[in-house]
This record gives structure tokens, sequence and C-alpha cells, in this order.
């Protein structure tokens, strides 16, 4: 009974030595369990990386700023070098004719002399006279006097209009009478003075003037002869 049972435990050791001393049957029960968690991770990290969204938006954020960027196109500066030499022509060019239009409406037409200052004195069938000054205008000649009427009797100098002025040419002027004294009347002791208007400008040639006048209504006297005109 001995000798029939050591065979077979020698059989069973056998078995066990050689599944210890065999790698191959061990390998795969020993891979499966330990080796599954260390491939994932590293995988993983490196697609993670690889995949970026940011290239994407990348282009989309670019149209954006390049539809501002035509918009600010300037055209006004193109205007103000146009304009402003044409108002400065026309600045320059106005000045000139308004000038020259003054100076030739300034300038008589008739050259006539300037105003005339005197101290002409005459004494006559009791009237003082004084001739003082004589103005030159365009229609018209005034003469500056002073008459004192000495008499006892009213004087009457431009009675039916015979108070005129002539000059050594002949050219009579008549005398423009007031309104408030037409007949130039002056009352005894008192004395008249003022201006006597006579109508015309003065001719270029004349050199001497005279006045003269009916003392109440009778022959023509001269108050004033050989008045000189200087030019």
């Amino acid at each position: 009974m001995k000798a029939k049972n050591f065979p077979q435990l020698a059989l069973l050791s056998l078995v066990c030595v050689a599944c210890v001393q065999n790698p191959l049957a061990q390998a795969p029960a020993a891979s499966s369990a330990p080796n599954t968690p260390t491939p994932t991770p590293i995988q993983t990290r490196s697609i993670s990386p690889a995949v970026q969204t940011a290239i994407a938006q990348e282009p989309a954020a670019s149209p954006a700023p390049n539809t501002l960027t035509p918009t600010p196109i300037q055209t006004p500066p193109i205007s103000p070098p146009t304009q402003t030499p044409i108002a400065q022509n026309t600045q320059i060019s106005t000045p000139i004719p308004t000038q020259t239009s003054l100076e030739v409406a300034q300038k008589p037409t008739n050259s006539l002399p300037p105003a005339q200052t005197y101290d002409l004195r005459v004494i006559t069938k009791q009237l003082w006279r004084r001739l003082t000054k004589i103005t030159f205008g365009e229609d018209s000649i005034i003469v500056t006097m002073v008459i004192t009427n000495g008499s006892k009797e009213v004087v009457i100098l431009n009675g039916e209009n015979g108070m005129y002025l002539s000059d050594d040419y002949g050219q009579k002027y008549n005398l423009l009478p007031p309104l408030n004294n037409p007949q130039i009347m002056i009352k005894p002791g008192t004395t008249l003075k003022g201006q006597f208007v006579f109508v015309g400008w003065l001719q270029p040639k004349a050199n001497n003037l005279r006045i003269y006048s009916t003392i109440n209504s009778y022959s023509y006297t001269d108050l004033f002869n050989n008045i000189p005109i200087n030019r």
C-alpha cells in the first residue's frame, strides 16, 4: 500500500513544479490586472493640446476690424485749398474799383477855384457895404456880405429881380432871393448880414466878378466891382 501511493505523490509534485517554472502560463494572468490603468492617461494628455479651438476663432475675429478700416476715408481736405484762393482773389480785386470811383467822383468837373476870402469895403449913397467871402459850388456862387443902411429911408436892393452877379466875360448869374426877404429890404439904421446865393457855376476862364443891384427901383448900381479870383 505504501509503495502504490508514492508514485502518485511524485506526479503531483511534478505538476506543481511545472506550474511554477513555466512563465508562459503565468504571463496572461499577471498582465491583465496591473497593466490596464497605465496607458490610458498618457494617450489622453497628448491628444488634448493638439485640439485647439483658438485656431478656429482667429479667422473669425479678423473680418470685424477690417470692415471698419475703409470707412474713415477723408475727402474734406481736398476742398479747402480750392476755396481759399478764390476768396482771396475777390478781396483783392474789390477795393481797387471802389477807390478809383470815389476819386473820380470827388474831382471837380469844371476846375472850380477854391473859396476866396476878402475884406472889400465900399460906401455910396449912405450904404456901407462889406464883402468877406466867396464860395464856388457846382451850381451856385455864394457871396457873404454885410450891408448897413445909413439913410432915413428903406432901401430895396432886389426890386423887380434887379440884383445879379457877372464875370469879366459878360456871363450873368441871377440872385436866388431868400424866402423871408425876396426884395432884400433894409430898414433905416439897420444892418443886413448874410449869404447871397447866385445861380450857376463859374466859367473856367473868368478872373473877375461884379455885383449889380437896383436901389429903390432906380438904375443899376454896382455894389462891388473888380472882385479878383485867385486860382
